[in-house]
């Protein structure tokens, strides 16, 4: 009767979580509608517009019109393009939101898995207290409604992480795990670092069922099979364009006629001498711009860093409370893993959103291991400080709701039929494409992939070609006409702004001050044009 009874309540107590869980998830829907809708650079430049575009049937119809960014792979913006055109904007985003909030059930999970049973007998509110603090760092509270796409591939990763630490694992379980991380991967590519260290790392888990390797090839082998599901497709067909599966990225790997003339990869946050590589979390600590465009608070990693650093001092403790001791290990040395992968290719701090999520869970172990009820009271503080003390990057929300997720107003040149417009910008404007007339084309002239200062290279010679055998208007896209990049641009491939007054286009997602122009564009005399 006793056991039953005791059975029951833990059964009562799982149900509460539930709803608790499914209350937090709305929440996170409801946070996001509150924020406003999402308005930012890369809604401007590339979420929509490659979602559209792919949709769309696009092809090789434009060049570049999203920079280099154009060449991401389109699955994950087509979805969101998808909910949020059709959607009223202040419905996508609280869906949106809501999904993102789905993060807390995994984060629920692998506390329920690696907190002592014991205390969760007694205090089972803690996992929900890890939970919601990890789901509530500056990342997510920042992308909340937004279509960055971190906390949207956090899930995946997440529950993967939760199947590996199941005690009942099986190779299905696995199997699951490994298409989970292959999918994250697949559909942004920032997150290969924090699959990669998940994968290296579970051999600590297999090691005590079985022959590892084998288990280990499984779990890499399906997420190889997720990652292709999800990317092969794309890189196909950039391999079939350029030569290149991860175009514009590496081609001097791959070689070919399109290997940029530059890098291209973003190195503004790496660290910049032997002390930052040894202690970045504290350096961004005290200048977050170090590794994020926004200024942003968040003490989750810094203070993990610093327990992590104090492991020896707490392992061995922590692990004697627990039924899977490897378990800890294993979720330990996947985010180590992750975070130096993550410092030698990125630096950048969004990326790292699993381990914020992660280290509120992390942050907790470490104190329980001292006395049960000083370790209790020092966890909760903790957690409440660092949730309390956060402060998200303020990425742009719009003041108020409108009609349509984006609204755009064109001008009467942009309505005439075969017209090839030109993006002149390194501003974020291809969002604009969708409002003009079907059979539009776009290409672009300046850009952080092609155009001065860059010396010309093949892309550039594509557009101008493009160009060359275009029979129709010709209508320039820019924010600054006069731009001395532009005019150099423009020069290059033969082509000057016509006489008559240029239009200026209205969106819901530009100010008056940052409203574009467009303009009629003429072609130069093959005098005039260089050789």
């Amino acid at each position: 009767m006793v056991a039953d009874a005791t059975a029951a309540a833990a059964a009562r107590t799982t149900r509460a979580d539930g709803v608790l869980l499914c209350i937090g998830v709305l929440a996170f829907g409801g946070a996001a509608l509150w924020l406003g809708q999402s308005n930012n650079w890369d809604l401007r430049n590339y979420h929509w517009y490659d979602g559209w575009a792919w949709l769309s049937g696009r092809g090789a119809q434009d060049i570049a019109a999203a920079q280099a960014q154009t060449w991401f792979n389109p699955t994950l913006p087509a979805l969101l393009y998808l909910l949020l055109s059709t959607l009223s904007p202040w419905l996508g985003t609280f869906v949106l939101g809501a999904v993102q909030g789905l993060n807390l059930l995994p984060l629920h999970r692998i506390a329920v898995q690696l907190l002592p049973p014991a205390l969760l007998q007694q205090r089972r509110w803690l996992a929900l207290l890890v939970a919601v603090v990890g789901a509530t760092g500056a990342t997510q509270r920042g992308e909340l409604g937004a279509g960055f796409g971190d906390n949207l591939v956090s899930l995946p990763l997440l529950c993967a992480i939760a199947l590996l630490l199941s005690p009942r694992i099986g190779n299905v379980r696995i199997a699951a795990a490994g298409a989970l991380i292959g999918l994250a991967v697949g559909l942004k590519l920032t997150a290969a670092p924090i699959a990669s260290g998940i994968v290296l790392a579970a051999p600590l888990l297999f090691a005590a069922r079985g022959p590892a390797w084998r288990q280990w090839l499984l779990l890499a082998g399906c997420a190889l099979a997720g990652f292709l599901v999800v990317n092969g497709h794309w890189m196909w067909q950039l391999w079939r364009e350029f030569g290149n599966p991860l175009f514009p990225q590496f081609a001097a790997f791959f070689g070919g006629d399109f290997v940029a003339p530059a890098e291209l990869r973003d190195t503004r946050w790496l660290p910049h001498s032997a002390l930052e590589w040894l202690f970045y979390p504290l350096v961004w600590a005290d200048e977050p711009r170090r590794v994020s465009e926004l200024w942003f608070l968040d003490l989750r990693l810094p203070m993990l860093f610093l327990a992590l650093l104090a492991l020896p001092l707490w392992r061995r403790r922590a692990r004697a409370a627990l039924p899977q001791p490897r378990a800890l290990d294993f979720v330990v040395l996947a985010v180590a893993l992750s975070y130096l992968l993550w410092l030698a290719l990125f630096g950048y701090y969004r990326y790292l959103v699993v381990l914020e999520m992660l280290a509120p869970l992390l942050l907790a172990m470490a104190l329980l291991a001292v006395p049960r009820r000083i370790g209790v009271a020092a966890a909760c503080v903790v957690l409440v400080v660092v949730g309390l003390a956060t402060r998200p990057p303020r990425w742009g929300r719009l003041a108020h709701y409108g009609d349509h997720y984006v609204e755009v107003t064109l001008p009467a040149r942009a309505l005439a039929a075969n017209t090839l417009v030109v993006f002149g910008s390194r501003e974020p404007l291809s969002f604009l494409a969708p409002a003009f007339p079907d059979g539009t084309r776009f290409v672009r002239i300046v850009g952080n992939v092609l155009g001065p200062p860059l010396p010309e290279w093949a892309l550039d010679r594509a557009v101008n070609e493009r160009l060359q055998r275009h029979d129709g208007p010709l209508l320039l896209l820019a924010s600054d006409t006069k731009e001395p990049s532009l005019r150099e641009a423009l020069q290059r491939h033969g082509l000057a702004v016509a006489s008559d007054a240029c239009d200026r286009v209205d969106s819901n997602l530009l100010d008056g001050d940052t409203r574009p122009q467009l303009c009629t564009l003429r072609t130069l005399p093959p005098t005039s044009a260089p050789d």
